[in-house]
């Protein structure tokens, strides 16, 4: 017995445990298909209930879709489902709307497969059951693909991976159809990258489970690379898929063998033909033409006749090429009408329309229920606010009032003080830091100095003193600086100055430049020139430290409203774009510039330095 005709028993049991007259009859019927029609006319005379009923036309249609006698499938389909009416045997009828809607696939009747998708996948909104909303979205993945609308294919398919891969009872073959759906309608989009990125997402989701499901994407995988033209790697993926569905023969696990067959065949066939393997390809489109009618399924024969048109317009075959051409053109057209696309457009027209409609009276009874309870408490709050204002309204007032200001005074002076305090963190951090940086790189002088004279000992210390001792008048000035309102141009140009010339002093075998020209002696805020001081500090502390520059050069140029700052180097360069969310250093520089209204361009290379380009409005 195979996996199928298990599914179908266990959901049959079920829905058949108030039947149970008519039960064993029913499920020898689908076991035991050379007596089917038997055992199917034994279980009609035991036929007692509406239910019993149900149940027989049920089983008729479970085995015609079995047995791929499709028109059969879609008659006691669609009599089942009357039979089940005002039922609350979900599970049941949702089988019912998955099979007939799959049979209507099968046939190339793609707007009639949507239609009884869309409402399976109705009721199983409506009544939470998520695996089966799960189910009907890849359903109609498959359909928009095989309707050609891939678009919405890659939405349902999407939407059903969403499903899948966070249900609890979901089965992996669940999962890798849903991402073999959405796989597929990327790649017959044309969208090749995306296609094997959803195929590779079932080798990952698969691995260490049953690796039988993996037929299906390693023939994908395979067609998506045939697409590529990387037709001896394609190959090898097929042949995979085929290896695998000869084993399922083998073991008698026949479900839906024709129509893998038919298509890995006619892959390898459109592969044997680019590689000019001219009888192979004609080997494999025998098969494949077998195995596409087995399956009577209308894409694969579709499929058949499109690539074979090709082969022999390839090898200069015009007669068969023709009548091949015409056998596709009329097979298409007897699927593709203008008429069918329309009725599909309306059915997913009407189910989104349908949704929303339910959504708006979701939203309009949830609104009724707010404004009722808001309602009932409003009324609460007036009656007790009446009550209250009878009683001390005054007192109350003017102590809430009195509270208020209180808290607002409280809270504006935490602000400000707050805001004094991370902004002074922040000028002692970059300052301090800088010294340090001076200090530290002093340090290292002396470690590796060839010299080792007392003299030179003593040189070292006393710029170490000296260093110590600016930290202190550096710190002063900053908080001189955050209790001033204006400072000139002039002031800011004379400590930049200054800092330039501590670093020429304290950094051995590295030449400073500084150029800055102060045409128009303007008055800045103290929050421009600390910011503007402190970015250069920053930037040149970066060179010392980081850069091994052997040249620092600083050109200021003043136009009009606006300052020109050029900060170069001649050292190692940095990737500036993976650093500068990493560093503390370059955010904050990006924060000042930002403060300030201005604006950064960074250049840096291994072999010309770096480059800081800064414009700050005055």
């Amino acid at each position: 017995m195979n996996k199928k005709i298990l599914l179908i028993l266990f959901v049959f049991s079920a829905f058949l445990s108030g039947a149970q007259s008519n039960k064993e009859f029913l499920e020898k019927a689908i076991v035991s298909k050379d007596s089917s029609d038997f055992y199917f006319q034994k279980a009609k005379n035991q036929i007692k209930s509406k239910d019993d009923e149900a149940a027989f036309f049920y089983y008729k249609n479970a085995l015609c879709t079995e047995l791929e006698i499709q028109d059969s499938a879609i008659y006691y389909g669609k009599i089942a489902l009357k039979k089940f009416e005002n039922s609350k045997n979900y599970n049941s009828i949702l089988n019912l709307y998955y099979r007939i809607a799959n049979v209507y696939n099968n046939k190339g009747q793609y707007e009639k497969s949507i239609d009884y998708n869309i409402s399976g996948l109705k009721i199983a909104e409506k009544t939470g059951l998520k695996y089966w909303e799960g189910t009907f979205c890849v359903n109609l993945s498959y359909d928009y693909h095989d309707f050609e609308n891939y678009s919405k294919g890659i939405a349902f398919g999407k939407r059903a991976i969403q499903i899948f891969t966070t249900l609890k009872n979901a089965k992996p073959k669940d999962i890798r159809s849903a991402f073999n759906a959405t796989a597929i309608n990327y790649d017959d989009w044309n969208k090749p990258e995306m296609a094997l990125y959803y195929h590779k997402q079932n080798l990952i989701y698969l691995k260490g489970k049953d690796t039988l499901l993996l037929n299906h994407t390693y023939n994908n995988i395979g067609n998506t690379l045939l697409k590529q033209k990387k037709f001896e790697e394609a190959k090898k993926w097929i042949l995979r898929s085929v290896a695998i569905l000869d084993y399922k023969v083998k073991h008698n696990d026949l479900v839906y063998i024709d129509y893998n067959y038919a298509t890995c065949y006619t892959n390898l066939a459109t592969i044997a033909s680019e590689l000019n393997q001219y009888q192979e390809a004609q080997n494999y489109f025998d098969l494949a033409l077998k195995y596409s009618k087995k399956s009577q399924v209308a894409e694969k024969i579709r499929d058949y006749f499109y690539q074979k048109a090709l082969f022999n317009k390839k090898y200069n075959n015009l007669e068969a090429t023709i009548k091949e051409q015409e056998d596709y053109i009329a097979f298409r057209d007897s699927v593709y009408t203008s008429e069918r696309n329309k009725t599909a457009a309306e059915l997913e027209a009407k189910y989104q329309t349908e949704k929303k409609e339910n959504q708006i009276l979701q939203q309009q009874a949830e609104s009724r229920k707010k404004n009722i309870w808001l309602l009932f408490a409003t009324s609460i709050l007036l009656i007790v606010g009446i009550l209250f204002r009878n009683f001390r309204i005054k007192s109350k007032l003017q102590k809430e009032q009195l509270e208020l200001e209180n808290k607002l005074l409280e809270e504006q002076s935490n602000y400000k003080m707050q805001e004094q305090r991370l902004e002074i963190s922040r000028e002692l951090h970059d300052n301090v830091g800088s010294q340090l940086t001076f200090i530290i790189s002093i340090l290292d002088n002396l470690k590796s100095s060839p010299v080792q004279f007392e003299q030179a000992i003593d040189k070292k210390i006393d710029t170490l003193s000296n260093f110590a001792g600016k930290s202190i008048a550096e710190l002063r000035d900053t908080i001189w600086v955050l209790n001033s309102k204006k400072l000139s141009l002039a002031e800011l140009k004379s400590r930049m100055l200054n800092f330039i010339k501590d670093a020429g002093e304290s950094v051995d075998g590295t030449q400073f430049h500084f150029d800055f020209e102060v045409k128009n002696d303007v008055q800045l805020s103290s929050k421009q020139a600390i910011n503007t001081y402190r970015i250069l500090q920053e930037i040149v502390n970066n060179a010392i430290k980081h850069a091994n520059a052997t040249a620092v050069s600083v050109a200021i140029n003043q136009n009009q409203k606006q300052l020109e700052i050029q900060i170069s180097d001649n050292g190692i360069g940095f990737d500036y774009e993976a650093k500068k969310k990493k560093s503390f250093g370059l955010t904050n520089i990006q924060n000042r510039i930002q403060e300030i209204k201005g604006d950064m361009k960074v250049q840096s290379s291994s072999k010309n330095g770096t480059i800081y380009t800064i414009n700050i409005q005055l």
